[in-house]
């Protein structure tokens, strides 16, 4: 009899905890949490917004003054593009390059 009582007990915890969790879940903006991750796991690039700057300079106003700003935004995007913030790719491969190493280190 007291078997059926924990598990009533446990079953009816469990109920409330999934209907609680979708509430919380159906109340969550899920816009602002998709960008904070689209974020972080590809983080944007100053490098190709300088490129695009740069292009759209030379190409749209075909004068000498727009022309040396464009080709100066280009060639820094080159040079920036060495700071590039870290994907959560690129931490993946690291982390795995990493642990093949120490596996070929063992004795």
């Amino acid at each position: 009899m007291q078997d059926k009582k924990i598990v009533r007990s446990v079953t009816d915890s469990l109920s409330r905890l999934n209907e609680t969790k979708s509430q919380v879940a159906d109340s969550i903006d899920h816009t602002k949490v998709t960008k904070r991750m689209h974020d972080i796991s590809k983080p944007s690039s100053p490098s190709s917004n300088l490129k695009k700057a740069g292009v759209a300079l030379i190409v749209s106003a075909p004068d000498p003054i727009t022309d040396v700003a464009g080709v100066a935004l280009v060639a820094t995007s080159f040079a920036v593009k060495r700071r590039e913030p870290t994907k959560l790719e690129d931490l993946a491969v690291e982390t795995r390059k990493i642990l093949r190493e120490i596996q070929s280190l063992r004795l």
